[in-house]
């Protein structure tokens, strides 16, 4: 991955709470990777660049940043 991923990792993972880590036993849904992705991202109308990211690269940043992802 790209090292803005990468930065946008390190982002949302000092965005997680203890609540939220402690909630991070129930499932986990691409639907949830996407939304929390999306807090450190702008919308892309393609697959994204820079700090634009499609649903799915956002979901990307969010799984990396849970450990879903290496």
């Amino acid at each position: 991955m790209n090292s803005i991923v990468e930065q946008k990792v390190e982002e949302i993972r000092s965005n997680i709470s203890n609540d939220e880590l402690e909630a991070m036993a129930r499932p986990f849904t691409l639907a949830d990777a996407i939304r929390e992705g999306s807090t450190v991202s702008d919308q892309a109308y393609n697959w994204g660049d820079g700090e634009n990211a499609c649903a799915l690269s956002a979901a990307v940043m969010s799984a990396k940043a849970r450990g879903y992802m290496d």
